[in-house]
């Protein structure tokens, strides 16, 4: 199944490997990372989203789960 990250950019559901959030300490910005198998399974792509706000981090994830789900 085809998830939206953002316009132009999808993913199959079943290459994604794992999903990092972290906060960066220094400007309190929330960190995303969505590691992924592109084409090739022998290879890895990261895609990066920087929030805000924590409000935002959460609605990206939610909407995410629930394209997953």
């Amino acid at each position: 199944m085809l998830v939206k990250i953002e316009d132009g950019f999808y993913l199959n559901s079943s290459h994604i490997i794992a999903i990092h959030v972290s906060k960066n300490m220094i400007n309190q910005n929330f960190l995303v990372d969505i590691e992924y198998t592109p084409n090739n399974q022998k290879a890895t792509g990261i895609y990066h989203k920087e929030f805000q706000s924590k409000l935002d981090a959460d609605a990206f994830l939610q909407k995410l789960h629930q394209q997953i789900a």
